[in-house]
């Protein structure tokens, strides 16, 4: 793929999968090999932006932060791939899955195959790693969090609000204002189903999870807070009310953090324009 210096496409968001997949029942957690597939998205993941400041934030009242659901009308579920399926294995909780990989992407192989997570919100080790794209336009740090999940899932608005873009962006992207300042952004779907100016809830359809933009299927859900003219990362864990040990969690090193507690809900929000 050739990349046009005029183009406006940004892709963000992007984690990479480790390339050297294992069928044996070891547990593979530290794999560092290089990703070469997506060596032109790791070029316009290389922006060279100013020092970033972390955001100190005295309580919730000062953001009015609103309310989220989960960007799926559907509960997280992954099926272990069979032997004979190159993937990697990790834990997940108390047991361990293997997760089918062709290609470079995660695939389905169940029909019951939905979502799960695969990039947390913040200074993610993944980002340490030489095979992943850094990000030194947020300080290395992750700015949303990654679903990577089944080609074609439905994703659902998690907040009321307006749509105010669609188009190309991370991928094919939806943004929506969800008051208050603070934009919702839906990243490498599918397609699109809503445009701009029409009013969602939350639960509504918006789009269909995809890979445009990036190699991987998944969803970058990104939450963002324009405040005093600076734009703020805000991490979604915040403002999810979910019970977590529901969701499917690999113990990967995008879902392990390098700096801070390794409790995603504390990786702090961050300035990042």
């Amino acid at each position: 793929m050739r990349i046009k210096l005029s183009t406006t496409l940004m892709i963000l968001g992007v984690i990479l999968l480790p390339t050297n997949l294992t069928t044996d029942s070891s547990i593979n957690k530290d794999i560092s090999v290089h990703q070469t597939s997506l060596a032109n998205e790791a070029i316009l993941g290389e922006m060279d932006n100013s020092n970033l400041t972390p955001l100190k934030i005295s309580g919730q009242e000062k953001l009015q932060l609103p309310n989220l659901s989960l960007p799926f009308n559907i509960e997280s579920n992954w099926t272990s791939a069979d032997f004979n399926t190159p993937g990697i294995i990790w834990e997940v909780g108390d047991s361990t899955i293997k997760f089918a990989i062709k290609d470079g992407k995660f695939i389905s192989t169940n029909p019951q195959d939905t979502w799960f997570i695969y990039g947390w919100f913040g200074s993610i080790e993944a980002i340490t790693k030489p095979y992943n794209i850094k990000y030194p336009q947020w300080d290395n740090r992750h700015n949303g969090i990654d679903f990577a999940g089944r080609v074609g899932l439905e994703i659902t608005s998690a907040s009321d609000g307006r749509i105010i873009f669609t188009g190309d962006k991370i991928g094919k992207t939806v943004e929506i204002d969800a008051g208050n300042n603070y934009s919702i952004t839906y990243g490498h779907l599918l397609d699109i189903s809503v445009k701009v100016g029409d009013i969602v809830q939350i639960g509504d359809l918006i789009g269909r999870l995809g890979n445009t933009g990036t190699t991987n299927p998944h969803l970058h859900f990104q939450v963002d807070k324009i405040e005093d003219g600076y734009k703020i990362a805000i991490n979604p864990l915040t403002l999810i009310n979910e019970d977590w040990s529901r969701v499917v969690i690999p113990d990967a090193d995008a879902n392990r953090f390098y700096e801070g507690s390794q409790d995603p809900h504390l990786q702090p929000n961050f300035i990042w324009q």
